[in-house]
């Protein structure tokens, strides 16, 4: 059993530190699926909760090393603004201007492993809720 002293984001952290190599392909969904499953059996959580842990450690982790982030005490449900301290520069997103950079080429074929949760819970894009 899971060491409770710990929040379950470090424990995605931790997991996601000690097994990222062995992914050298770079397989995100295959490490991300692992992590939900590890927090899962250690932690018996449901997997939303171990899925909300895993893809903020996840985006905590391939996020380290830049130094622009999302501006909290700004950003609503609808807006996201992005500070960049290197240039001082603050950026503004809608959810829908994101939505539709995901849908880009580049970003479509970048798998989301909470795709499958969203679908089976009815939150897709035809049921308008994104």
């Amino acid at each position: 059993m899971l060491n409770t002293d710990k929040p379950l984001h470090y424990v995605a952290l931790a997991f996601l530190a000690a097994h990222e190599g062995e992914h050298l392909d770079r397989d995100r969904a295959l490490l991300i699926d692992r992590c939900v499953a590890h927090l899962i059996d250690t932690a018996l959580v449901s997997k939303r909760e171990a899925e909300v842990a895993t893809l903020q450690a996840y985006g905590e982790r391939e996020s380290r090393r830049c130094k622009a982030y999302v501006d909290v005490s700004l950003t609503t449900s609808h807006t996201i603004f992005i500070r960049d301290p290197r240039n001082g520069m603050l950026r503004v997103f809608t959810v829908a201007e994101l939505i539709d950079l995901v849908k880009t080429p580049a970003l479509a074929s970048v798998p989301v492993p909470s795709t499958r949760a969203m679908l089976a819970n009815g939150l897709d894009d035809a049921a308008g809720t994104l």
